[in-house]
């Protein structure tokens, strides 16, 4: 109930804010992402394997596969938001991963989730979010604009007796089309109390480049799948232009994957899903 109530007192008194005070604002933050990435594909066995999970599997023998892999790094974010005309303005977004830790990958087989094999794997994540915003008032906005996301994934097994391991890296490129809704509670100017920022976007991909190293000259281009992007951000004023405040996010992006020839050879790109939970603290300021 405390909670609905500040909500409240979050919208009511942003009514009271002249509309000449919202001329945007810049912010930082730093802290925490959680990735979860996973695959379900169908794999051939090119040589016999036995698997951790004791059972003994032929040449040419096919299985349903999921993987799963989860990361937890550090991230920065920044941007800004910039008043273009007084119904139109447009906000900038970027987000990074700052070191992408070595975390276990599973491979199940998917008749009976036992596991098949465990690698070593990596993500790192960059993106870049531009949204125009038409106010319908200050507080309430609708958003349509391109946001743009790289993410490299690394996957690698443990070094041999002889020191030799295998890798592969698979880069993904993808520029989205977004569309959304925006609401922004008060100014920064403001001189004191809180402020809430929250937003939710979906996008669908209008170009999408995906390489591999265990498939060099192959690039994957298919664009069916989409994004739901959704963040929270409370922030305090400090003095009259500067706030400190904690921020929430939860991105989801599905990919259907596609399947290729090359030289004769079967290419496939995995049905997939990447999630990311990021949090931190944040600084925005805009001083006049």
């Amino acid at each position: 109930m405390k909670k609905i109530l500040l909500l409240g007192s979050l919208v009511l008194s942003s009514m009271a804010y002249d509309s000449s005070m919202y001329k945007g604002y810049s912010y930082f933050g730093a802290g925490v992402e959680k990735f979860t990435y996973s695959e379900k594909f169908l794999y051939t066995f090119r040589t016999p394997y036995k698997g951790d999970n004791g059972r003994q599997y032929k040449t040419d023998e096919k299985v349903a596969v999921k993987s799963e892999s989860k990361s937890t790094n550090i991230v920065y974010v920044s941007g800004g938001l910039i008043e273009m005309t007084p119904k139109w303005d447009l906000s900038m977004d970027f987000a990074s991963t700052l070191k992408p830790q070595i975390v276990d990958e599973e491979w199940n087989d998917r008749n009976d989730d036992s596991t098949i094999i465990k690698n070593n794997s990596t993500i790192f994540s960059n993106s870049m979010t531009f949204l125009l915003h038409y106010k319908l008032t200050d507080n309430h906005r609708i958003t349509f604009g391109a946001n743009y996301i790289l993410n490299v994934f690394k996957r690698f097994s443990d070094p041999d007796e002889n020191g030799n391991q295998d890798l592969t890296e698979e880069t993904v490129a993808t520029l989205m089309a977004d569309i959304g809704y925006w609401f922004e509670s008060a100014p920064v100017t403001r001189s004191e109390g809180f402020r809430l920022k929250y937003n939710l976007t979906f996008g669908l991909p209008i170009y999408e480049n995906v390489t591999n190293t265990g498939a060099p000259g192959v690039e994957i281009t298919d664009t069916a799948g989409y994004n739901i992007d959704t963040s929270v951000y409370v922030g305090y004023t400090l003095f009259k232009g500067l706030e400190v405040g904690v921020f929430t996010s939860y991105s989801y992006m599905y990919r259907d994957g596609d399947t290729t020839n090359y030289k004769g050879q079967q290419i496939i790109w995995p049905t997939n899903i990447t999630q990311a939970v990021r949090g931190g603290l944040q600084v925005a300021w805009k001083f006049e």
